[in-house]
């Protein structure tokens, strides 16, 4: 597989150490053991795009969702993967496990998210307050308070484990027709951060009031935001290797130089908060050891063999 051709949409950063999955076009999936300065190309059984990746309990079991109802489970760390049957045909692009292997949920088109109770042997679809496409979840202390977010403003909560899920769309104190691409709780559920159309949407108050950040410029879609749990340390990309930093919460933003120009789908940060990863379009990944002020690219890709 070539990877310089494929997008690389969703990061999966394991806590305590340098390990990291990427997914991507046509059933990639990767894994590092070193911060992202090298890769292993890990085999799976479909060509479908996949868009999200998570490990819970930073655990040897993992969940990957796509394209065309998609989702992939790993009972040894990504060496094999085996593909979930999700009873749907639409898109998948956010899964999302917060706190145990066997609970968990998964969310895409038209509004749709689904809980497994069982570790993905059988799947519920679950009431939700909208028919747009869903992009992202997260789930910050447990299994009965989250939050997703998609299309045209789309956010949503659920406060009773997911089986409904209710809109804050008029919750965002700004005019326009904001996609948001990504959902960020670093530190429990009352202090969050979206990725939205040419801003940052932050809450201080669990989602009860949405507002955007003033970034201090003119910047296109962000697609993926970061915090350090402190909720000081944060990172923003985005289309046209957009690269932000903040090292107040947000009150003032620095652009920084990313190296590229292809879209910027995903950042994500170790717990060291030193190194970091970015992927994106046309196959680009970026690796910092130094608190994202100096990015380079990965010294090696390799294919893991089957088993």
């Amino acid at each position: 597989m070539q990877i310089g051709s494929q997008p690389l949409n969703s990061l999966y950063v394991l806590d305590q150490s340098f390990i990291a999955y990427c997914v991507g076009g046509q059933g990639l999936v990767m894994r590092t053991d070193d911060g992202g300065h090298s890769w292993r190309i890990q085999p799976t059984p479909v060509q479908a795009d996949l868009h999200s990746i998570h490990f819970p309990r930073q655990d040897v079991i993992g969940y990957c969702v796509g394209a065309r109802g998609t989702i992939l489970k790993t009972e040894d760390s990504g060496r094999s993967w085996h593909q979930l049957d999700s009873g749907t045909d639409l898109d998948l692009y956010a899964v999302r496990f917060p706190r145990s292997p066997d609970v968990g949920f998964v969310a895409g088109a038209k509004g749709l998210v689904k809980r497994t109770v069982d570790a993905g042997k059988t799947w519920q679809e679950q009431t939700t307050a909208t028919d747009l496409t869903l992009h992202a979840f997260d789930f910050p202390a447990d299994e009965l308070t989250g939050f997703a977010v998609g299309e045209n403003r789309t956010l949503l909560k659920t406060n009773t484990g997911g089986r409904r899920w209710f809109s804050q769309t008029d919750n965002i104190r700004a005019v326009g027709n904001y996609q948001i691409y990504s959902i960020h709780f670093p530190a429990g559920p009352i202090v969050g951060f979206a990725a939205a159309t040419g801003t940052v949407l932050w809450t201080s108050d669990g989602g009860e009031n949405w507002k955007p950040m003033n970034l201090g410029m003119n910047v296109p879609q962000i697609h993926s935001v970061h915090f350090r749990h402190d909720t000081m340390i944060g990172y923003a990309v985005g289309a046209r290797g957009t690269l932000l930093k903040t090292v107040d919460g947000g009150t003032n933003w620095a652009r920084l130089n990313s190296g590229t120009e292809s879209d910027l789908r995903v950042v994500r940060f170790f717990d060291d908060a030193n190194r970091g990863i970015i992927a994106g379009d046309n196959g680009t990944i970026l690796v910092s050891e130094y608190a994202g002020f100096d990015w380079g690219k990965p010294t090696r890709f390799e294919d893991s063999p089957a088993g």
